[in-house]
């Protein structure tokens, strides 16, 4: 899958319980302004693969960002959303 900015994806922490949640891509290559990065804004991308999310949760934060995310299932990665499963 090639992340585009504002698609959905799975996101599963790097510290804590390390659950999956759901998370918005806010930046990816094709996006993300360089003038930005060069300013010290926002980090730089490592790969086409890699983006900035903004992660959801269901704390009184709502959530948080999450910068130069690779691809995968592991912790501290993202992943596709799973199609829906019918309930029952």
């Amino acid at each position: 899958m090639i992340p585009i900015t504002g698609g959905i994806v799975r996101y599963r922490g790097k510290i804590g319980h390390q659950a999956a949640r759901a998370a918005i891509v806010t930046a990816d290559t094709r996006t993300l302004d360089p003038r930005g990065v060069e300013a010290g804004h926002v980090p730089a991308l490592d790969s086409d693969g890699h983006v900035h999310l903004w992660v959801f949760t269901p704390g009184d934060s709502g959530g948080w960002a999450e910068y130069n995310v690779p691809p995968g299932d592991g912790h501290g990665q993202w992943s596709p959303q799973p199609t829906a499963r019918p309930a029952g």
